[in-house]
């Protein structure tokens, strides 16, 4: 149980900054600063395991590219949520 709560946590902040990024480029077009992107990265990768598991998708033992998907999907579900509150 532990390990997945490990591998849960570093996945996230491994790769927050490139899913922020990448969840910027697709939605806006430009970019939002290193610190926001990894802001947004984390967060939107927690929003992409919600997604999964609402979807009833099991993403552990999937491999990364799953992963990554949903990572990105959950930092767009972000971005977009974030649009609509603040601008």
């Amino acid at each position: 149980m532990l390990e997945h709560i490990a591998e849960f946590t570093a996945w996230p902040i491994l790769t927050g900054i490139f899913i922020g990024y990448i969840a910027n480029k697709i939605m806006i077009g430009k970019g939002k600063g290193c610190c926001m992107n990894l802001l947004i990265g984390i967060v939107g990768s927690y929003a992409g395991a919600l997604i999964s598991h609402l979807l009833n998708i099991e993403l552990f033992g999937k491999g990364y590219i799953t992963n990554f998907v949903f990572c990105v999907f959950g930092a767009i579900a972000v971005l977009w949520i974030w649009d609509k509150l603040f601008d």
